[in-house]
């Protein structure tokens, strides 16, 4: 496979991602779900990383700054926040006595918004000894395994903190607080026999599974990055043992027809606040993982205003207007997936054949690859509110008795 060589670190010095096709309409604005990544240092040093392998550590946070940012977000209306992308315990430096996500969780829940956060554990079990009122306010919480197989977790984390996870599973089910495991998927663990212990592990403990696909912001990541078949074995074993809350993964959409499919959801319906970075900037971007189309600094620049930007404007055209992918042009499902995940087509495209381009074919296009495994059709999908429920291009499940 070839690759080129890539700069993660170039959106710092210009603006990487292009505005595309800008003759095309676009679709609707409904913002409601946003992600916050909130460290600047994690203990952590997980091979999958996205976010330390593509940003450099930034100032502190202070008050002022959480401010600024908790109002933008209530002016904009939305409904969640998903603290994460890096271990969101670590808002200023490694000693957690520093930390101010206890003043984040408050600041953003007395304004209205849901907040759910995403952990190794360390977050979750920190708020909960020392914070427990906020730990409270939480809507929900993720918590991610890198394998079911504690030696394989400690040793793509870098770290003994197995244990950890496991005992932020125990004090989400005995305060009865909705909780989802999720894995990154990759080839070595998007396996049957992981996948079947996830499950059962999920099953134990009352957790829901929510799996996310490796999107390879590197391209180092293209080493342990999925293939169509296993993509598509992985996802059908797991519908076979979960019942269906959310199917955000648009080529899921086109193999199960799943007619309420709206397509990715980055720049329409969610998008990610960046960490804060070296010269007090924080910007944003349409996807979390396309640091390519970072945008403003959200202390100087009003939201709505960002949103609007080229960068947030080109994922609209792609969502309306699908058919102007190379490759999808008259396909017949092509309204179900929308040409598929964006940041996946964008970041295989770009490793493989050195193009920059968001109206990229998704690698698994379900039209180019044979689907030799069943596929329930057109799975309803159980009401329950989660802050990743139409927030990133995933999968959420309910292990079934």
């Amino acid at each position: 496979m070839a690759q080129m060589v890539y700069d993660s670190m170039e959106h710092y010095t210009r603006d990487v991602g292009p505005a595309e096709k800008e003759y095309l309409t676009e679709c609707e604005i409904d913002i409601q779900n946003i992600g916050w990544t909130l460290g600047n240092d994690c203990p952590y040093r997980c091979r999958h990383c996205y976010s330390m392998s593509a940003r450099k550590k930034g100032k502190d946070l202070d008050l002022a700054t959480i401010d600024r940012v908790t109002n933008q977000i209530a002016l904009l209306g939305a409904k969640t926040v998903n603290l994460g992308g890096n271990e969101p315990l670590f808002t200023n430096g490694p000693n957690p006595k520093n930390t101010l996500l206890p003043y984040i969780v408050s600041s953003l829940v007395n304004r209205g918004v849901d907040v759910g956060l995403t952990t190794s554990g360390i977050s979750a079990t920190y708020l909960e000894k020392y914070y427990p009122e906020e730990f409270h306010m939480l809507n929900d919480v993720d918590i991610s395994l890198d394998s079911p197989y504690e030696s394989e977790h400690n040793d793509n984390r870098g770290g003994k903190i197995f244990p950890m996870a496991i005992e932020a599973l125990e004090i989400c089910k005995k305060h009865q607080k909705d909780f989802t495991i999720v894995m990154c998927a990759m080839n070595w663990n998007f396996t049957e026999d992981r996948i079947r212990e996830l499950v059962k592990l999920a099953r134990y403990y009352g957790s829901n599974v929510r799996i996310n696909p490796i999107k390879p912001v590197e391209a180092e990541h293209m080493k342990t990055a999925l293939n169509a078949e296993q993509y598509y074995e992985g996802f059908s074993l797991l519908m076979e043992l979960c019942d269906q809350l959310d199917l955000t993964e648009p080529t899921l959409s086109a193999v199960t027809q799943y007619q309420d499919s709206k397509r990715c959801p980055c720049g329409r319906k969610s998008f990610r606040i960046h960490s804060i970075t070296p010269d007090g900037k924080i910007p944003i971007s349409p996807c979390v993982y396309l640091h390519d189309y970072k945008v403003g600094n959200l202390l100087e620049d009003d939201l709505l205003d960002l949103i609007k930007s080229p960068q947030f404007q080109t994922f609209r055209r792609r969502n309306a207007h699908p058919e102007a992918i190379l490759g999808c042009e008259e396909c017949e499902i092509v309204n179900l997936c929308g040409g598929g995940c964006a940041s996946r087509a964008y970041l295989y495209n770009l490793h493989n054949n050195g193009e920059r381009s968001l109206f990229s074919r998704d690698p698994f296009c379900p039209k180019d690859n044979p689907i030799n495994v069943p596929f329930p059709y057109n799975p309803q999908m159980e009401k329950v509110h989660l802050v990743h429920r139409d927030y990133l291009c995933t999968w959420i499940g309910r292990p079934k008795n």
